[in-house]
């Protein structure tokens, strides 16, 4: 079992460093009589600049350790709001009291974090509550901004929806419905090709790769042997799609390189069936159906739906998880742990979907009609047939993975 002292001996001696120093600076200002004032007023009672005297008051008056620590005044600004408080009358003893305190409190930041941002982050990955969902949205939206700009590319919605069905064609195996792509794609430098699919199916033990028949539901894809773009919800022209199969069994749809900026924001939509792609009925090594979503770029939003047809009273309710896949480890034993990094986990469990949310998002206009219209192509019956499952996550931390399983 993983020794949890370390985590609890930083969490404690943050805390106690941070809110002596909060309270060293409160009784302070106090004693300069101006606690609990304006930060402006602040400013002209001391004479000390307004950007300081407004963070010595959040700093002081924060409950959040996370966002205290966000106010810390500089070691420059300490000494001038001493000397400013020491001049309006401040103790000397409560001044002594705040250096000590700071002192404490920026060598406890060295000692576990290096740097200020690295402890807020810290901070904020020890606290619990609606402070702490708010600390990690805006990491991850800081984690998006600049990896929309190392990898130079990022788009509004990455989106996935499966629809599966007993097969009409092969008695026993299941056919499978997919629409996927990106909404809002957009580049920042024009030489990068992307790519937005990858596939593969196997069994639980991955001893077997079941060989996939990639039928495009636009008509023409299909007849002239084209990717399989779909083409009436993608943008025009139309993105330039690349495909590349592998020896390992993986298949990828590339994005080529086009213009970049808003001029070249686009939508790219690919839409195909897999026709008796796997076994319905559980074995030794087919337990369970794994279905996943990698998001690999850096998007605003992801979306991710599972259907299951209604005839399919043996699957169970799916189990979501996000996990992180920063790194590949070997194979998963049994008491090793995941194979995945486990920094990640599912922001909620799957939403059922049903009435009139089914299948909309605020992101993508016309997106469950878009699903409706690859299931009447398919052969499949519509929604009204169908359970559906989601799950979503605001700025996805990326490279990771939206994963539904379900029980055979």
């Amino acid at each position: 079992m993983r020794s949890t002292s370390g985590e609890h001996s930083f969490a404690q001696e943050a805390r106690d460093a941070l809110r002596n120093a909060q309270s060293a600076l409160s009784d302070l200002l106090a004693s300069a009589d101006v606690d609990g004032i304006k930060p402006i007023d602040i400013s002209r009672r001391l004479g000390i600049n307004k950007n300081l005297a407004w963070k010595a008051a959040r700093f002081s008056r924060s409950t959040s350790p996370s966002t205290a620590i966000r106010y810390l005044p500089g070691t420059g600004g300490v000494e001038i709001l001493l000397a400013a408080c020491a001049q309006n009358g401040a103790d000397d003893a409560v001044v002594i009291e705040v250096k000590r305190a700071d002192r404490v409190l920026r060598e406890c930041v060295s000692k576990h974090a290096g740097d200020l941002q690295t402890f807020e982050s810290m901070l904020a990955a020890g606290q619990s509550g609606i402070q702490n969902e708010r600390a990690a949205l805006e990491n991850r939206r800081s984690h998006f901004r600049s990896g929309s700009s190392m990898w130079g590319v990022r788009a509004d919605l990455q989106f996935l929806t499966f629809a599966l069905m007993p097969s009409r064609v092969r008695p026993g195996y299941l056919d499978v419905t997919q629409v996927s792509g990106f909404h809002g794609f957009e580049r920042l430098r024009p030489d990068v090709p992307w790519t937005i699919r990858r596939l593969k199916a196997n069994n639980d033990s991955n001893t077997d790769i079941y060989k996939v028949v990639r039928e495009p539901l636009d008509d023409e894809c299909r007849s002239l042997g084209l990717p399989p773009l779909f083409r009436d919800y993608c943008t025009q022209p139309l993105p330039k799609l690349h495909q590349v199969q592998s020896t390992t069994g993986w298949l990828y749809d590339e994005l080529a390189p086009g213009e970049v900026g808003r001029e070249g924001k686009t939508t790219v939509v690919l839409g195909e069936c897999y026709r008796g792609l796997l076994p319905l009925e559980p074995s030794e090594d087919n337990r369970s159906g794994m279905y996943s979503l990698t998001v690999r770029t850096p998007v605003r939003n992801v979306v991710f739906d599972v259907l299951c047809h209604e005839s399919l009273t043996q699957l169970g309710h799916p189990v979501a998880q996000v996990k992180g896949i920063l790194e590949d480890r070997g194979p998963e034993r049994e008491g090793a742990g995941s194979r995945f990094s486990r920094f990640i986990l599912a922001p909620e469990p799957a939403v059922a979907l049903s009435g009139a949310d089914y299948l909309h998002t605020q992101w993508f206009h016309g997106y469950g009609k878009m699903f409706e219209d690859a299931l009447s192509r398919s052969g499949f019956d519509d929604t009204s047939k169908f359970r559906g499952y989601r799950l979503q996550r605001e700025f996805p931390e990326f490279p990771c993975e939206l994963k539904f399983t379900v029980t055979l």
